[in-house]
């Protein structure tokens, strides 16, 4: 992809006019009642992205179903937020810099014959991540 404005795109369709979830501003957090959904687009050769802390402190597992979707090119990755977040982010594994403030930095790597993702402060744990389709999403998150 040439441009961050198109890469964000890639699979977008599927969480607003599928899951029918609504973008919260310019973010990569998504919502419909009760579901909050981290959806970061993957669209870079090291399989890459980062979860700004500020994005997933908004995430309230008391009151929401959370799911981690990634837009990895074209495929989707399914995670449920409320397990990763525990294990995938602790507070001494993040990264500050001036322009996304603290977050977290993953790799998408392949893992027994699918995916999993890796924490780049922490590269011995790996968590992993259900190949799906549009349709199985639909299934999956239940409104």
């Amino acid at each position: 992809m040439g441009s961050n404005v198109n890469s964000s795109k890639v699979n977008k369709h599927v969480l607003i006019e599928v899951l029918g979830l609504r973008q919260i501003s310019n973010t990569t957090i998504f919502t419909k009642g009760n579901i909050f959904v981290l959806s970061p687009s993957i669209q870079n050769s090291h399989s890459w992205f980062d979860l700004r802390k500020v994005n997933l402190d908004r995430f309230d597992e008391r009151k929401n179903q959370g799911f981690l979707i990634l837009r990895y090119y074209e495929k989707l990755l399914f995670i449920d937020l409320k397990e990763f977040k525990p294990r995938m982010t602790p507070e001494d594994k993040t990264v500050f810099t001036p322009n996304i403030g603290t977050h977290w930095k993953f790799n998408v790597v392949n893992h027994d014959g699918g995916y999993a993702i890796i924490n780049q402060q922490n590269r011995n744990v790996k968590y992993p991540a259900l190949e799906v389709t549009s349709d199985e999403l639909n299934e999956i998150i239940k409104w």
